[in-house]
């Protein structure tokens, strides 16, 4: 996982590429909490996610439960909006998510 920051006037941009999951959550935590400190407005890029387990959507929903934070997450690729979907979170994180249109069932003759 590696983590990029950037500000864009009073809000804190970080850009996440890479896995979101256990075996990585605990350092992407900490660099979630430094961006935290310095600004109480944070967009979290996700759009370079590979892959996500429950590990990065505890985080994620961490993260948008903080006190006195405004963090919106940007970019979900496929694999987080499955998750979110999944785990019916959608309405909890409270970001614009773009889920797909569900495939039409298979007809069967």
């Amino acid at each position: 996982m590696s983590l990029a920051r950037a500000r864009h006037g009073q809000t804190a941009r970080l850009t996440l590429t890479g896995e979101l999951t256990i075996y990585s959550v605990a350092e992407t935590k900490a660099g979630l909490a430094d961006a935290m400190r310095n600004a109480d407005d944070l967009e979290v890029d996700l759009a370079g996610i590979t892959e996500i387990d429950t590990a990065g959507l505890h985080l994620m929903l961490l993260a948008k439960r903080h006190p006195g934070k405004n963090v919106r997450f940007i970019n979900h690729p496929a694999s987080v909006l499955r998750l979110i979907d999944l785990a019916h979170l959608g309405s909890v994180l409270g970001d614009p998510l773009y889920l797909p249109a569900s495939e039409p069932a298979a007809r069967t003759p």
